[in-house]
């Protein structure tokens, strides 16, 4: 497939650490906007998948199938940021979990989509609305996958946020309804996710502080700078005025 008619094509030559991505053979798909691609790095896949790229009706969307890979320990956040990159605002991004069985195994016990190990990939690449298709609901759908979306505005982000704050800590206060090894996995992962959301908070209320007292020191340097060089008889001048 040529390089213009390929929407994957950025993804060619991107670095991975200290590993460099390459782009597999992109096929069309089975419908319109479908393409067929997978990713590797020194010969070995990690990624396969569906990309596909929107209509004026559907968003931009991605499934794929993870394979982690010991070369890229550690790096998976920054792969699931690259990919991210191809889906806007309203699109989404599914992961089909069977073979990772943490995160399996957590779904099934009931843990929220975001604290399991694929779920907090899929949140530190923005996204914040879940949904899993353990059971798909029709052939479009495909397998067994986690879905992750990406909110439309800041008003979606900042209500999916909370939702799932509210979720996490709910589940960190429950015990002994897991498997000892699950639950230490996923409760981290949670406490991450809260740490992360106060973080964002103190940081966007010190922004807000610095942007509203600027605003003050702007207003009053302008409002003392109005004033010079105009005579104290004449600052008040019409007060006295007749129609």
């Amino acid at each position: 497939m040529e390089e213009k008619e390929n929407p994957l094509s950025v993804l060619e030559g991107k670095k991975l650490g200290e590993h460099t991505l390459h782009l597999g053979e992109v096929k069309k798909g089975g419908f319109a906007g479908v393409f067929i691609f997978s990713l590797f790095i020194e010969e070995r896949t990690i990624v396969s998948g569906l990309y596909y790229t929107g209509s004026r009706w559907i968003r931009p969307w991605m499934e794929i199938d993870y394979m982690p890979i010991a070369e890229i320990e550690g790096l998976a956040e920054e792969l699931f940021q690259i990919l991210s990159a191809l889906i806007p605002p309203g699109g989404h991004l599914s992961v089909a979990y069977l073979d990772h069985k943490v995160t399996a195994r957590a779904l099934l016990a009931g843990v929220p989509p975001a604290a399991t190990p694929l779920g907090y990939l899929l949140w530190r690449s923005g996204f914040r609305w879940f949904k899993d298709w353990y059971f798909a609901e029709g052939w479009k759908e495909g397998g067994i996958k986690l879905q992750g979306e990406k909110p439309l505005n800041e008003a979606r982000k900042r209500e999916n946020t909370q939702k799932i704050v509210e979720e996490v800590t709910d589940f960190i206060s429950k015990t002994g309804y897991l498997e000892p090894e699950i639950e230490v996995v996923c409760k981290k992962l949670a406490s991450k996710i809260l740490d992360e959301v106060e973080d964002r908070n103190k940081n966007y209320n010190v922004f807000r502080f610095r942007a509203i007292f600027c605003q003050l020191l702007t207003h009053d340097f302008h409002t003392k700078n109005s004033n010079k060089g105009i005579p104290r008889d004449r600052k008040n001048e019409g007060s006295d005025f007749r129609a």
